[in-house]
């Protein structure tokens, strides 16, 4: 059987995966699986960024002012 350097994917792309050791494919797995939870990690953790910013910043309402003239007119600054 073949023998591979740790952390040597280059098999994993080049070779017939029959010919490679078991416990290689499992390492391989295994890393491939935690490339694909971090990712989702930090799709989660972006997205509550996002989120957590739109909460903090002023809304559309604030901009409003119905004490002028008993209107709801945008208030824009110069």
């Amino acid at each position: 059987m073949k023998r591979i350097k740790h952390n040597n994917l280059l098999p994993w792309f080049t070779d017939d995966h029959g010919t490679l050791p078991a416990s290689y494919l499992r390492s391989c797995a295994e890393f491939f699986r935690s490339l694909k939870l971090q990712a989702r990690e930090d799709i989660i953790y972006e997205e509550n960024e996002r989120l957590l910013d739109r909460s903090t910043k002023p809304q559309a309402s604030s901009l409003t002012s119905s004490k002028l003239h008993g209107t709801n007119r945008i208030i824009k600054e110069k």
